[in-house]
């Protein structure tokens, strides 16, 4: 479950700054552009919360894979029940203590399958809940940073050139004079990351 492909389609087609200037109400429009797509899976803190939930899940499999063992464990107990309980050379006495180990182990069994159906389930659950919460949060933090950049460079309208429309025909086909600053907010959002989540955006430049 990597957060990356939980990334919304497009933030925004596009977000309008503040009132119309009297350039903007003459038609002429200072126009930016971002790839928010880009710019999510570029934050160091993005893949720190893919690793968060990549953890989260290799926990979840590691008790799955010890509830499966002890799961098949029981089976194979069963079945050895089974095949003493069918044995016409074992006595009577020894049969019915077969079948009443043969029940208990069943019974063990089922309360282990609805167990295990019911941890999957929460498990899936919480990492989903975990995903959106934290894909919500950082990109919060990314619209925070793209509008007081868009402020501060006084553009009148930032299209995520990363949208796409319903149809599939992305938001943003073509403009002429648009400056795009993804790669400023990508540096901007990872000044302050660790060496080591800086290292790899390094050496991708080089």
């Amino acid at each position: 479950m990597k957060l990356a492909s939980f990334v919304p389609v497009a933030l925004a087609a596009a977000l309008w700054l503040g009132a119309p200037t009297p350039a903007a109400a003459q038609g002429s429009f200072k126009i930016g552009i971002i790839d928010m797509k880009r710019v999510f899976s570029e934050y160091y803190k993005t893949k720190d919360a893919e690793k968060s939930v990549n953890d989260g899940k290799e926990a979840a499999k590691k008790q799955l894979d010890e509830r499966n063992a002890k799961y098949r464990d029981l089976i194979g107990k069963w079945q050895e029940s089974q095949k003493l309980i069918n044995d016409p050379a074992i006595s009577e006495e020894l049969r019915a203590q077969k079948r009443k180990e043969a029940e208990e182990l069943s019974s063990e069994a089922k309360s282990l399958e609805r167990e295990m159906a019911e941890f999957r389930q929460r498990r899936e659950q919480q990492l989903q809940e975990q995903v959106t919460r934290v894909r919500k949060g950082i990109l919060d933090e990314i619209k925070v940073l793209v509008e007081k950049k868009a402020k501060d460079a006084n553009y009148d309208l930032v299209f995520d050139k990363s949208g796409m429309g319903v149809n599939g025909v992305p938001f943003l086909l073509f403009s002429k004079d648009a400056v795009d600053f993804s790669q400023d907010i990508v540096n901007e959002l990872n000044k302050d990351a660790p060496k080591e989540a800086a290292a790899p955006a390094a050496d991708k430049k080089k």
